[in-house]
């Protein structure tokens, strides 16, 4: 007991001091008036981020593995069809609570605080179930984009859908849990999943399982990841400011709210088009060979991705207060730190991952996907122009307005489209990966000058008269 007890305490010891070390260095880039908040809260966010990095990039390379180019193509065209049609009926809640939720708790107004809480975890949920039968109606009558998947696929088409459902409150619940000041058991609930999911793939492998039992993985980390979160988030309502979560029905909500979730669900659909319709369209032109060599290259941008958007998760909740709580100098401090820590973060990361392409393809997919290279290699461009907004591309969404990112992903999936019909038949997958690149620039070359209004009116902010909305 001594001797595993001290070992315990030395653990203990190790990780707060890790974790120290890091909420240090946040607080060097952040403004001192909000620092330990930021800092704690970006410290947790790149945490989960971090484990569902590893716990994507582990599934994806034993995925690869388990399944080939081809067979990994399939996988992927399986997950884009059902994933197109989630995100293209998804009401997404988190930046409603991220945004109005805290403003609510801001003015005083608990019980509102708690009807935007039950709208949009209900909103969520709600239209996954539906979702959900219309995949199963679609996929047995073989309409639309799940006839690429019909036959054969169509039972893991309907299996894969269900992770669609477990997770259908996993944003908003992690939303909930930031409002809270929570996310270090959220933490714990990410690592359970990803290791679940890891270890039903390990049992896979070895088990000689193929598809189906690659999909059955994912189920496994839904269920965890969702059922994990949900609870968490009904037991931290009243510290996130929104008491009764579960002891009433109501859902009533300003219109601006509304008006909000109709704007986020506009973005959601728009943001759908741009993570899923390519694989379809590749596999339509291509055969799902391409896919796989595509999607795997992007399956790593994509992970590269995740700590910028968990610092932006992280700075946009303070981003809300401040604007709320008219501390406008506060907010462009805030803005600017992030903005620096951002860009160097992205400067170094990119820079290793160019140089170390192709082993980092061999470690994580395997030689037979040695001709991924070439569309890593200029996906990486585009994640560079997304690392240098993503610490201020949150500022309208934070400020109240949905509009702004809804435009700006609009415009960039309408020029992804265009380069995806010009490019990808004569080039490929590679083709494709520079559609991926003019996504990104033309998404932040419209959404800055949206962050940059909200800047310059930040100058003339005042705190609002408690009560008011």
């Amino acid at each position: 007991m001594g001797k595993s007890g001290g070992r315990a305490r030395l653990c203990y010891g190790a990780v707060m001091g890790r974790r120290k070390g890091a909420a240090g260095l946040m607080q060097r880039f952040l403004p001192q008036s909000s620092d330990r908040r930021v800092a704690r809260q970006t410290f947790w966010m790149g945490a989960i981020t971090a484990a569902q990095l590893l716990g994507g990039l582990a599934q994806m390379s034993l995925s690869a593995r388990i399944l080939g180019p081809e067979g990994f193509g399939i996988l992927a065209v399986v997950v884009a069809a059902a994933s197109l049609l989630f995100g293209l009926t998804t009401v997404p809640g988190e930046e409603v609570i991220t945004t109005h939720v805290t403003r609510s708790i801001a003015a005083g107004r608990r019980e509102e605080a708690g009807q935007v809480l039950r709208l949009a975890l209900g909103a969520a949920l709600g239209m996954r179930l539906l979702t959900y039968g219309l995949i199963v109606a679609g996929t047995l009558a073989a309409a639309g984009p799940l006839g690429l998947v019909a036959g054969e696929y169509a039972g893991a088409m309907l299996l894969y859908s269900l992770t669609g459902v477990l997770t259908g409150m996993s944003g908003e619940s992690v939303a909930a849990l930031r409002l809270a000041d929570r996310l270090a058991p959220g933490f714990a609930v990410v690592v359970v999943s990803a290791l679940a999911g890891v270890g039903a793939l390990v049992w896979a492998w070895l088990a000689g399982g193929g598809l189906l039992a690659v999909i059955m993985a994912s189920v496994v980390k839904g269920a965890a990841l969702g059922v994990g979160l949900a609870a968490l988030t009904a037991l931290s309502a009243g510290r996130a400011g929104a008491p009764g979560l579960l002891r009433g029905l109501s859902v009533r909500a300003p219109r601006d709210v509304l008006r909000f979730q109709i704007a986020a669900f506009g973005r959601s659909a728009v943001e759908a088009l741009h993570m899923h319709a390519d694989a379809l369209l590749i596999a339509a032109v291509a055969g799902p060979a391409p896919v796989g060599l595509y999607r795997a290259a992007r399956y790593i941008i994509d992970a590269t991705r995740l700590p910028f958007l968990a610092l932006a998760q992280g700075v946009q909740v303070e981003y809300s207060r401040q604007w709320f709580g008219g501390e406008g100098a506060a907010l462009r401090q805030l803005a600017r730190r992030a903005a620096a820590l951002a860009i160097v973060a992205a400067a170094s990361g990119y820079g290793l991952l160019l140089i170390f392409r192709q082993p980092v393809i061999n470690l994580f997919l395997g030689p037979e996907f040695a001709q991924a290279e070439g569309s890593l290699l200029i996906m990486t461009v585009g994640a560079l122009a997304f690392a240098g907004v993503a610490a201020v591309y949150v500022l309208p969404a934070a400020a109240g307005r949905a509009g702004p990112h809804l435009a700006a992903m609009a415009a960039a999936v309408g020029a992804q489209a265009g380069a995806i019909l010009l490019l990808t038949p004569g080039r490929g997958a590679e083709g494709a990966a520079w559609a991926v690149v003019v996504h990104y620039v033309v998404f932040a070359a419209a959404i800055v000058p949206f962050a940059v209004a909200v800047l310059r009116k930040s100058r003339r902010l005042a705190p609002p008269p408690q009560g008011t909305p």
